[in-house]
């Protein structure tokens, strides 16, 4: 029998395999701009099935290990959506690691607010076991900047097993020259990290084009943020595919 390795539920349960299904990751981004731009991650649920359901969702902050987070749950009545609200604490960014019936459709969509008014969206990324690289895999981000006054690049990592996992990234200019120093990073079990202005921590004050290479000992995922603080230019970048997949 295939055990789960994320269901906040049934941590107990685990053994190390990839997401099972019925459960997802769920990247949040929070923050506010120096002109009081604030970002933020929203989700929305439906129920297609006929019978109420509920969505349970734990959050888990940067750091931290998420085997030792608690969930908390949604009922949803049969053919609703509802907008799912405390997901996190106020500004911060982080994971909900999400388990339901197959009958939830869930979307997230990450936001730029000034004012009570929308200035920029995206849709985020939903993380299922398709969506994760195995453990010694690789995934690469494409189209990145760190620019003064313009686009930057945050970088979430995610450790999606139940153990503590070594991760190593590598930047590159688009002719293919390294950036800097490739970067080592240990990451708790179920958990993730975020590096604001990644570019920046291998000395790129001024790129356009650029590309990371993120592998790590354990099963992972990982995406960026390109966007402008402040305006309405902001971009989700997810792992790009090779030919045949």
């Amino acid at each position: 029998m295939r055990q789960p390795l994320l269901s906040v539920l049934l941590l107990s349960c685990a053994l190390g395999a990839p997401l099972a299904a019925g459960e997802l990751i769920i990247p949040l981004t929070a923050g506010v701009a120096p002109d009081g731009t604030a970002y933020a991650t929203r989700v929305w649920i439906t129920n297609t099935g006929t019978v109420e359901r509920r969505w349970t969702s734990a959050f888990v902050a940067p750091g931290s290990d998420g085997t030792k987070v608690p969930g908390k749950s949604i009922t949803v009545a049969p053919g609703a959506t509802v907008l799912a609200i405390n997901l996190a604490p106020a500004g911060q960014s982080g994971l909900l690691f999400v388990t339901g019936a197959p009958q939830l459709l869930t979307t997230a969509r990450q936001e730029a607010v000034k004012s009570g008014a929308l200035r920029a969206a995206s849709a985020g990324p939903l993380v299922t076991g398709h969506e994760l690289a195995p453990a010694r895999g690789s995934l690469h981000l494409h189209g990145l900047s760190n620019k003064q006054g313009g686009l930057i690049t945050d970088l979430s990592l995610v450790n999606a097993a139940r153990q503590p996992t070594q991760c190593t990234v590598d930047a590159f200019r688009d002719n293919g020259s390294r950036i800097g120093t490739a970067i080592r990073i240990s990451l708790p079990p179920l958990s993730a990290r975020i590096f604001e202005k990644a570019l920046t921590s291998f000395g790129a004050t001024d790129v356009d084009e650029a590309r990371l290479a993120v592998s790590c000992d354990q099963p992972f995922y990982a995406y960026a943020r390109v966007y402008k603080p402040g305006s309405g230019e902001l971009n989700v970048v997810t792992p790009s595919q090779a030919l045949g997949d």
